[in-house]
């Protein structure tokens, strides 16, 4: 298998993708039982691209096309930190959804489990339709995680709960099917996912070094930064930004803290947002004012610099 690099971090000319126009929604998985494409027969995807791994400069994604001419579609994952986790957008002529539907069954086969999930619409280029699972998702669907204290206008998302998927599960997975809201089912033959993942995986140590990480220390920790606190109550209703307000625009803010050996917050970097520039201001003010944590600790039960990640969505009730 052929796995293109396409970019690393730095001042290069960097090769961008046609953005996608969508406002995200924060979701959760969850687990079902039937059969994935139990009433039609799906549209069956070979791969027609390497996979390719993109280095950006606070993420990294993982692209294949599959099918071609109208039948054609592009899978991203996109990975912003050092879980198993990952962020999915499929775009293509195939996955035109049926009526004002915004729900689908995803399964990564043949041996892990469908899950129900929430979806965005959005567009890639001038004439794919995408979908854009905003919240993040896994091979395998994530147990049921205890809600965090909600605001009227905010709410967060612990992005960083770690569970490690062994590389003989990840090598079982080879293929991606898609049914619910589609036209028709579209099943995906991504091939053998163990060494793709690998990939992704090697480009995010390789962003952490640009954090200031020690990457082989976090792979040993004791302790991962915990917050002091609910972080549901770092972000209130009255950091809505005014004029946002007003327009009654909602966001999504995708952010990453640098968190140092006391615990304290020392940089607050947006690594994915949907909005105007004053919904990030407002994240990194109200962050730098309550946010408060317990350090790392490395084997040795030594604090270490680190970092946290989470997301907010700005919403009207």
């Amino acid at each position: 298998m052929s796995i293109s690099r396409l970019r690393k971090i730095g001042p290069l000319g960097l090769r961008k993708l046609p953005s996608f126009h969508a406002i995200a929604a924060i979701v959760l998985g969850a687990v079902v039982t039937q059969p994935v494409y139990a009433k039609k027969a799906p549209l069956v995807l070979k791969p027609s691209s390497n996979w390719i791994i993109e280095y950006e400069e606070d993420s990294c994604r993982l692209i294949r096309t599959f099918g071609v001419d109208d039948e054609k579609v592009v899978a991203i994952f996109n990975r912003y930190g050092p879980n198993e986790d990952f962020r999915l957008t499929l775009a293509g002529g195939p996955l035109r959804v049926r009526s004002n539907s915004s729900r689908t069954t995803l399964q990564f086969g043949p041996v892990e489990a469908v899950q129900k999930l929430t979806f965005s619409r959005g567009s890639f280029g001038k004439d794919m339709p995408a979908l854009i699972f905003s919240g993040t998702i896994s091979l395998a669907p994530k147990p049921p995680q205890p809600e965090l204290r909600k605001s009227d206008y905010s709410d967060t998302e612990e992005t960083d709960n770690f569970r490690e998927i062994s590389a003989e599960r990840k090598a079982a997975t080879t293929y991606l099917s898609v049914d619910g809201s589609l036209r028709k089912p579209v099943l995906l033959e991504l091939g053998p996912m163990d060494k793709p993942l690998g990939a992704l995986s090697t480009c995010v140590d390789e962003l952490m070094t640009h954090w200031g990480i020690d990457v082989e220390k976090h792979k040993k920790l004791s302790r991962s930064v915990v917050p002091d606190g609910n972080p549901g109550k770092w972000i209130i209703p009255n950091d809505y930004p005014m004029d946002m307000l007003l327009q009654r625009q909602p966001a999504l803010v995708q952010f990453r803290l640098s968190v140092d050996e006391t615990g304290a917050m020392t940089e607050c970097h947006i690594q994915k947002t949907t909005r105007p520039k004053e919904f990030d201001d407002a994240v990194c003010e109200s962050l730098a004012r309550r946010a408060k944590f317990l350090p790392a600790l490395d084997e040795n039960g030594k604090a270490i610099k680190s970092f946290y990640r989470n997301a907010v969505r700005f919403q009207i009730p």
